[in-house]
């Protein structure tokens, strides 16, 4: 085989590779992956909340910031205070607040507290964490006082309150709205009991009142348990079966105005179970 031939043959063959491999080829290069952003990074986003959400419906949203960045240890931090929230917020939804923490010790705890009570807790909190009230948070209604308790040392940057003022959410001076009541009920109930919950409520505020629906928040203490809700002895609907994945049910009530046939509210249980909180949604 002469000089020329060899090196035909051996450009064919690199050829041939070439084309092979080229047809394996996709053209164009993938997107790169974008990082995903912090939660309360951005502008707040309107919440599509459920009936007795936080953040229930869609409302004006506005953030609060407060800038710390120092150590904080064993503080208990003014919320309201430091960021300027007055009387002129009377009626806004805490909907969360954003804790920045640059680093923190191991045994480091951060509380959220409204009014004294403990609504959300972050444990050994590295980065932005969130914090929510866990039932729903008016500011001059259901809430007062908005804290932030450190336990340990904890490097604060900055604390994020953000905010709904939500138009569903009704006040007593915006009569024709619907208005959340809140009852402040916290029981354990054993076997075949019973709750009324008629003693938690001003009949002489809310004489009048149509009740629109009755919000329970309820664990069992075992696996299930059962609620009847019986409105001046007619019972609302059929049994309400509380468990570990349904802790939140909703009754809707036929008809029931305060002080005018509905002057007995009470809950019958069977199961243990513990009552942690009720609401009422109430209408002029």
């Amino acid at each position: 085989m002469t000089l020329k031939n060899t090196v035909l043959i051996a450009f064919a063959a690199i050829t041939l590779t070439a084309l092979s491999a080229g047809a394996y080829i996709v053209p164009g290069q993938p997107r790169p992956q974008e990082p995903l952003p912090y939660p309360g990074e951005g502008p707040i986003t309107p919440l599509p909340g459920d009936d007795f959400g936080n953040g229930a419906g869609y409302g004006r949203q506005e953030q609060k910031i407060i800038y710390i960045n120092r150590r904080v240890s064993n503080e208990t931090l003014a919320l309201r205070q430091l960021a300027g929230i007055g009387e002129n917020y009377r009626g806004y939804t805490v909907e969360s607040v954003i804790v920045e923490v640059r680093r923190s010790g191991p045994q480091a705890e951060v509380s959220l507290l409204s009014d004294g009570r403990e609504e959300d807790t972050a444990y050994s909190p590295q980065g932005p964490v969130q914090l929510r009230p866990r039932y729903r948070a008016v500011i001059g209604e259901d809430i007062r006082a908005l804290q932030l308790v450190v336990r340990g040392n904890a490097q604060i940057e900055s604390i994020t309150i953000n905010l709904i003022d939500n138009d569903r959410i009704g006040r007593p001076d915006r009569p024709g709205r619907g208005l959340d009541v809140p009852l402040y009920v916290s029981r354990r109930l054993y076997g075949n009991d019973r709750l009324d919950l008629t003693q938690y409520i001003d009949m002489y505020r809310y004489r009048g009142y149509r009740v629109l629906e009755i919000v329970i928040e309820a664990t069992p203490v075992y696996n299930t348990a059962l609620i009847d809700v019986i409105i001046n002895g007619f019972n609302q609907g059929p049994s309400l079966q509380v468990d570990r994945y349904n802790s939140r049910q909703t009754v809707r009530p036929q008809n029931a105005v305060l002080g005018q046939g509905a002057d007995s509210i009470v809950l019958y249980t069977r199961g243990d179970l513990d009552i942690r909180a009720v609401t009422l949604r109430l209408a002029r």
